[in-house]
């Protein structure tokens, strides 16, 4: 079976595998699943982008189903390889989801060069919970504005300027490491200055834009994210150049 969600073929073919996996690792506790990111909003580029997943449970995972969800995401990677490193699934309880400003809730991720691993979701995620409730797709259950508690675009730009201002520059070591942090401050600066979330490309197109002199790095680190360039990739020759843009962004919000 194939969901037409996305509209990229490999992506609409992965998702009923991946909603599969959960149903058989979580059963009655799967409350309900979401697509966000680009897969939600029409830009995802085929090979290159994430499928993004919110996967919303009635009770905080046990250590059972932590594991059959560690199962299923090794067993997915070896059936469909070309998606290593390209899923990302969130797991958290409703109730977590609902009090996350209040109060650390456990819950599980994996992510691009993360493997499946427990968390604690805390206030730190509202810039993810907002993009959810404004731009996710229901796979399973209710609608996310059913689920997502209000975060007003305030709340969420103040966020984001939050994100900018802390982004530690000695987490540079790698061209991967440095495409996500070029292009999430394009990201950033777009939306502290317009309030609106748009796609990497369209922030890196704007930013360039913007600023002139970092033009040629901005298309550096689109062409970096394009060749999934990871870990074994020098980033020494770049990383001076780089720090000074996460730098200079932070300046621009402060």
């Amino acid at each position: 079976m194939t969901l037409e969600v996305v509209g990229d073929a490999a992506a609409d073919a992965l998702i009923p595998r991946l909603l599969d996996g959960l149903t058989q690792s979580l059963g009655a506790n799967l409350f309900a699943v979401y697509l966000f990111g680009s897969g939600a909003v029409g830009t995802f580029e085929a090979g290159v982008s994430d499928v993004d997943i919110a996967a919303i449970v009635e009770h905080e995972l046990a250590p059972p189903e932590l594991d059959a969800l560690d199962r299923m995401h090794r067993e997915l990677v070896v059936e469909a390889p070309e998606w290593d490193g390209r899923v990302e699934v969130v797991y958290v309880s409703t109730k977590g989801l609902r009090m996350f400003r209040d109060w650390p809730s456990a819950a599980a991720r994996i992510s691009p060069g993360e493997p499946f691993h427990a968390i604690v979701v805390d206030p730190t995620w509202l810039i993810d919970w907002y993009q959810l409730r404004e731009v996710g797709v229901t796979l399973v259950g209710p609608p996310p504005t059913e689920v997502v508690p209000v975060i007003s675009k305030s709340e969420y730009v103040e966020a984001v300027r939050r994100l900018i201002l802390t982004w530690p520059t000695d987490e540079l070591g790698t061209l991967g490491n440095q495409a996500y942090a070029i292009l999430t401050m394009c990201r950033g600066l777009r939306t502290v200055r317009t309030g609106e979330y748009v796609s990497k490309q369209e922030a890196a197109r704007w930013a360039s834009e913007q600023l002139p002199a970092y033009a040629e790095l901005i298309r550096t680190a689109l062409a970096w994210r394009e060749e999934r360039r990871g870990a074994t990739d020098d980033a020494t020759p770049t990383r001076t150049e780089a720090a000074a843009f996460v730098r200079e962004i932070a300046s621009l919000v402060e």
